[in-house]
């Protein structure tokens, strides 16, 4: 019999991170806002291209429209989501798992720049390393499977200099009446780690974390497991420093964006999607992102996020934005909890 996933709603599971990461074990809970979660979103829209639109505009529309119709703002699944066909609760909860991936390597890994990973974006070359896994791998793990060369991670995590993170999501999603099993869980995290732990390094960087990141969605709510594994260390990884910056800055690199970025407040420019509702980047990060060039001038992009903080425009101060570690920001509503109109009318 499959046992439903025994945490409760929001919970996070953090576990297996070496030193210097193991306040991840006091993380319990999954903090996000549905604000910060459509930023994260938005900023991914250029990796989603599965769609005849496109540009700054329908990413940001998209955005928020995805978060604010499938979660509260309590985070629960929305009576839209659990009435959706199986296959488009399945699309869904890949778009969400993406987007709580990357919110964790932001707020959790300290990540300055978080690179959504696409085909071919770099190349694999075998390693020589083999050994024995250097930690004991996760209950339930697999060792006989094994993800092919051509399996890119989603993504990777720049967390300061000499720090890269490697991190594989999953989103599963189940309201039937038993929602999403411990066993579910165990299987997508088993899919994820193999992806994740064949990285023997980035650029010649040996990954601080390889982590697979889980996030189920059922009528109990929502609930996540941050795996890191240990690595069998099967390939380096090679790509080039200007072409990952773009991937992680496409959103604000659209010709779109640039042609009708205007100011939005404080040290930021973007664009009003919606009324009231902007999107937009710092405007130094933006310089320096629209100068890369070569490994150089991206040490010198992360050199400047490593000193950034938006704090000082008041941007997470205020409950109508999310800014991010990457100079990205998202200007809308503050996201207060819902409460039916009838039930007003006394």
């Amino acid at each position: 019999m499959a046992h439903p996933f025994s945490s409760g709603h929001k919970a996070l599971v953090c576990t297996g991170f070496p030193t210097g990461f193991q306040h991840l074990s006091g993380v319990t809970t999954i903090s996000a806002t549905r604000l910060a979660l459509a930023r994260s979103l938005i900023t991914l829209g250029p990796s989603h291209p599965a769609h005849h639109l496109s540009g700054p505009f329908w990413w940001s529309l998209r955005g928020v429209a995805t978060i604010y119709s499938l979660l509260s703002s309590d985070l629960f699944p929305t009576a839209g989501f659990m009435h959706l066909t199986s296959s488009q609760r399945k699309s869904d909860a890949f778009l969400l798992g993406e987007t709580l991936t990357h919110w964790f390597a932001q707020t959790h890994l300290k990540a300055h720049v978080v690179v959504p990973l696409e085909s071919h974006t770099g190349s694999w070359v075998p390693s020589s390393v083999s050994g024995e896994y250097p930690k004991t791998m996760p209950k339930y793990f697999r060792h006989s499977v094994t993800a092919g060369v051509k399996s890119e991670p989603d993504f990777l995590a720049f967390s300061g200099p000499g720090q890269v993170h490697v991190l594989e999501s999953k989103g599963r999603a189940g309201f039937n009446a038993q929602g999403v099993t411990q066993k579910d869980i165990n299987a997508a995290r088993n899919k994820a780690l193999r992806q994740a732990c064949k990285v023997a390094s980035v650029n010649g960087i040996p990954p601080v974390t390889r982590t697979a990141c889980v996030f189920g969605f059922d009528q109990s709510g929502l609930i996540g497991q941050i795996t890191d594994p240990p690595a069998n260390r099967s390939y380096h990884y090679v790509a080039e420093w200007p072409r990952l910056i773009r991937q992680a800055y496409a959103s604000v690199l659209d010709p779109l964006f640039e042609v009708s970025a205007r100011e939005i407040g404080g040290n930021y420019i973007g664009i009003e999607f919606m009324p009231g509702w902007r999107f937009g980047i710092d405007r130094h990060v933006y310089k320096l992102v629209r100068s890369i060039n070569d490994a150089r001038s991206a040490g010198d992009l992360f050199s400047f996020l490593g000193e950034f903080t938006p704090d000082g425009d008041g941007a997470r101060l205020r409950e109508d934005r999310s800014a991010g570690k990457d100079g990205l920001i998202l200007i809308g509503d503050p996201d207060h909890s819902e409460k039916a109109w009838h039930r007003e009318i006394g």
